[in-house]
């Protein structure tokens, strides 16, 4: 699209958000490119919405009707178009030519010129439907339903697809199943706490192993939960730092909670889940001590003892520098 291209854009609610940092148009350029997917991209995209003043065609024409529109503009669609755009303009002259085998789906609608009030209408409709979540398409995972089984057996209640209805202590939500796994046992916390967009993306492999069962995230959990608390409501003459620190905290709990178990993470199943339960209600306000008096110790190796405002705090637990001063054996 050039600048009249852009013209068809006007009514559109967004600019381009461009292809590098979109997890969307990513996965929209990346269709188009792959020779296995792009012939499929009519049934991935939710197509085009595009509203016009008049248009004409040929009723009598049994194919490719030529359609004649006069005020032409796109309401919802535009970053699709964009990316189209974006991606045949990055593509190699030779990698043109299998393009005709991409289809994308449009709806047309006419509307009088006067009927901004109207077409303002449908650009809200077209465009405030429920999104849907990345957990949300994970939901039906094989994986998921056989943690959600698994932890029936220990007790709880996995939430693996969105609700209305309120969470009681026993259940536990995928997106706290995620962020307690990254921080407990996976030890990203700083992904865990600030990168929860890819949680059911890029990281979902890597949080939802194979191997994983239900006791490790029912564990991880519980220890996170206890950070949390903590975050939410300091303790008295608690350190500022414990605001921005659950998911380390939680990290370092779980390493103590598997020192004290005597067993390594892949021992740890339904067989281990009651001395672990156990071990989390008993000294899991122990652990959460111990916890920040490392993160402590971490802090002033990190910054030489000098003081830190809330700003820089809370930026050092946005990244990960902070991990080469928590060692294994920090206050175990």
């Amino acid at each position: 699209m050039d600048s009249y291209g852009d013209r068809l854009l006007e009514r559109n609610i967004r600019r381009f958000l461009g292809l590098r940092g979109n997890r969307v148009n990513e996965a929209i350029s990346g269709t188009l490119m792959d020779d296995s997917k792009r012939t499929n991209f009519y049934f991935y995209n939710n197509g085009i919405t595009l509203i016009c003043e008049r248009f004409d065609y040929n009723a009598l024409q049994p194919e490719d009707h030529k359609v004649r529109v006069e005020g032409l503009q796109i309401i919802n669609g535009g970053q699709t178009s964009k990316t189209i755009q974006a991606t045949l303009a990055g593509l190699l002259p030779g990698l043109l030519q299998n393009l005709d085998r991409a289809y994308v789906l449009v709806r047309l609608y006419q509307v009088p010129k006067d009927a901004s009030a109207f077409v303002q209408m449908i650009t809200y409709a077209t465009n405030s439907q429920n999104p849907v979540d990345l957990k949300d398409l994970r939901s039906n995972d094989e994986r998921q339903r056989r943690l959600e089984l698994s932890m029936k057996d220990l007790g709880f209640d996995y939430r693996r697809q969105r609700s209305e209805a309120a969470l009681r202590p026993s259940d536990i939500s995928t997106a706290t199943a995620a962020e307690a796994v990254l921080s407990v046992w996976r030890r990203c916390p700083q992904q865990a706490k600030f990168r929860s967009s890819e949680h059911f993306g890029k990281l979902y492999e890597y949080i939802f192993t194979t191997d994983l069962t239900a006791a490790q995230i029912v564990t991880a959990v519980l220890l996170f939960r206890i950070a949390e608390n903590k975050r939410k409501r300091p303790p008295d003459g608690a350190p500022d730092f414990v605001r921005y620190a659950s998911c380390f905290a939680a990290m370092l709990k779980g390493r103590y909670l598997l020192a004290e178990l005597g067993v390594p993470l892949e021992k740890l199943d339904h067989r281990q889940f009651d001395r672990a339960r156990q071990l989390v209600d008993s000294k899991g306000e122990e652990f959460f001590i111990r916890a920040i008096a490392a993160l402590d110790d971490a802090l002033k190796k990190l910054y030489g003892g000098q003081q830190v405002s809330l700003q820089q705090l809370s930026a050092t637990f946005r990244r990960g520098d902070l991990m080469q001063y928590v060692t294994p054996e920090s206050h175990a």
